[in-house]
């Protein structure tokens, strides 16, 4: 039957009634998903800033020491902590939440571990998960979320930063001739290539080059943490602090091998163990670790031959210290018995310069002499007689010296070919051997022409990577030893102006990086201290080093 009208009035607008009820049923949850989504959003941005923070804060600490983890754990907890989540939440970071490792990708070890084994970790990761990461997130609370059965749900923050420490070890010297990157030694058939000063093959003691501009305080102990135009640390350039930089030969400094630095005064006696890990000595109180401070694969010493306390042949070890002779003296009875360079003030000069021949001639015996810079039309050359072959040390041990291409800016990669024997000994004018029946010392014969196994193919042939032979030891069983650690890349300054500051924060220019081998084991228990290192050329490029945020 039809109904009444007023029936079906009665019955109009349910289905809007109806749409409507659905309509909340679906715009509520949506409306709480937009809300609380949103409020997820807020807060997990709020725990990654709290973890960036963290995370660059502690990164600065990182200085291969486990003072330095620990510094950097309180550092990052202490910033966390400073920080507001969730409409005023505090967190209180445990050292559970940070992990470092030597790449921002790891690998990834605890607090614990790397406070026993800090070397070369200078990155750090703060996860703000409970635990860390792979822990568990923090739980916030949901609004309209809830009518979806949805009380809470969870967010993170999680951040990598750090610096890649650099190859260059926290020792500065004074280059030998700072305003000329390049130069050339003439010898009339050849030239020699001179990079700020340095002869490479030629063997230094860097503490008798002396302030060569004139500086009052030698730049031997860098700061391998802190730079200008940053705040200086004294304390960074304590012992303490450098020592592990020393024991792994790199620092955090001058990212382009140019700029300023913070040099201390002196260098602290203690330090040379630091560097004698390179010859598995760990004695003395090294803070040097045999995992991450491994000795070089081959720990014979060069020293020179004569006796004196230049020459001291040293058996810790049980490593024979009998001078090079394969690849020397193949005419001669005696090596020489003298290393390094000697300066003089004359005249007008109110700075050290290089001594002249007649200078060299006249000085007192066991003076290291070296030859002049001057010659004619200014162009640099070695005067024949200068620097005679006694007056230096074992030569060619990690390269031979390297032709110049004449250029004004020159890359190892392009420098010419190596200068031989065979043309040393045909001149006679390289290293003052000048004059009828003098005998021949370097000659093709014995040097090397090929690489040792283990060494890399990269480097030229030398009596250190070789082995087998009397110029090789190898690093004992147990401590594998790593090629080229005996290689120091130290800091090359401009000595011509003294350190402006104090003396444990003075700052000098650096103008470059010069790659050095170690002929023997360091001592810095006398005067003048000891390091004998042979010159190999220039480093380019330096890595970069500066803490950045990386993830």
């Amino acid at each position: 039957m039809r109904q009444p009208a007023p029936y079906r009035k009665q019955q109009r607008g349910a289905i809007a009634v109806m749409t409507g009820l659905l309509m909340l049923l679906v715009l509520i949850p949506v409306a709480g998903l937009v809300l609380d989504l949103g409020h997820l959003y807020i807060v997990k941005s709020e725990l990654q800033n709290m973890a960036d923070a963290s995370a660059l804060a502690a990164a600065k600490d990182l200085d291969n020491s486990t003072a330095g983890v620990n510094k950097a754990v309180a550092t990052g907890k202490a910033l966390a902590l400073k920080n507001r989540y969730d409409f005023g939440s505090t967190m209180t970071l445990q050292d559970a939440n940070f992990r470092f490792g030597p790449t921002p990708d790891g690998p990834w070890y605890t607090v614990a571990d790397t406070q026993s084994n800090p070397n070369g970790r200078s990155f750090v990761e703060v996860d703000t998960r409970t635990g860390g990461n792979g822990g568990t997130a923090t739980s916030i609370n949901t609004y309209l979320m809830r009518v979806a059965g949805r009380n809470t749900t969870q967010t993170y923050g999680s951040a990598v930063a750090g610096r890649y420490t650099n190859t260059v070890t926290p020792i500065g010297i004074c280059a030998v001739d700072p305003t000329t990157r390049t130069a050339s030694y003439n010898y009339g058939t050849f030239t020699e290539l001179v990079e700020y000063g340095f002869r490479r093959g030629v063997t230094y003691n860097v503490f008798e080059l002396g302030s060569l501009g004139g500086a009052t305080s030698d730049p031997y102990q860098i700061n391998p943490i802190n730079s200008p135009p940053g705040a200086c640390n004294a304390g960074n350039s304590s012992a303490n602090v450098t020592a592990p930089f020393m024991c792994v030969g790199n620092s955090a400094v001058l990212p382009t091998g140019v700029g300023q630095v913070y040099t201390n005064t002196g260098m602290t006696s203690s330090l040379d163990k630091a560097l004698n890990s390179r010859f598995n000595d760990y004695s003395g109180g090294s803070q040097c670790d045999p995992g991450s401070a491994p000795p070089d694969i081959n720990v014979k010493e060069y020293p020179c031959k004569a006796g004196g306390s230049d020459c001291v042949n040293n058996n810790s070890n049980n490593i024979a210290t009998t001078p090079p002779i394969n690849w020397m003296e193949t005419g001669a009875n005696d090596l020489p018995s003298q290393m390094g360079i000697s300066t003089v003030t004359s005249g007008s000069l109110s700075t050290p310069r290089y001594a002249t021949p007649a200078e060299a001639s006249a000085a007192t015996s066991g003076a290291k002499i070296w030859p002049t810079l001057s010659g004619a039309a200014g162009v640099p050359r070695l005067p024949a007689g200068s620097a005679p072959f006694a007056n230096y040390g074992p030569l060619w041990s990690y390269g031979r010296p390297v032709q110049s291409n004449g250029t004004t800016l020159i890359t190892p990669a392009q420098a010419n070919s190596t200068i031989g024997g065979k043309v040393l000994d045909t001149d006679k004018l390289m290293y003052g051997q000048v004059g009828a029946g003098v005998n021949d010392y370097l000659t093709e014969a014995n040097y090397p022409t090929s690489v040792g196994n283990g060494f890399s193919i990269s480097n030229p042939p030398s009596p250190y990577n070789q082995t087998g032979d009397s110029n090789y030891f190898l690093s004992p069983a147990g401590r594998p030893g790593v090629a080229d650690r005996r290689i120091l890349n130290i800091v090359l300054i401009d000595c011509r102006t003294p350190p402006v500051g104090s003396g444990a924060c003075g700052v000098m220019n650096v103008v470059g990086i010069g790659k050095f081998f170690m002929q023997k084991k360091a001592d810095f228990s006398g005067s003048p201290k000891k390091l004998f290192v042979e010159f190999t050329g220039l480093v380019e490029p330096v890595p970069s080093s500066e803490v950045k945020l990386y993830k």
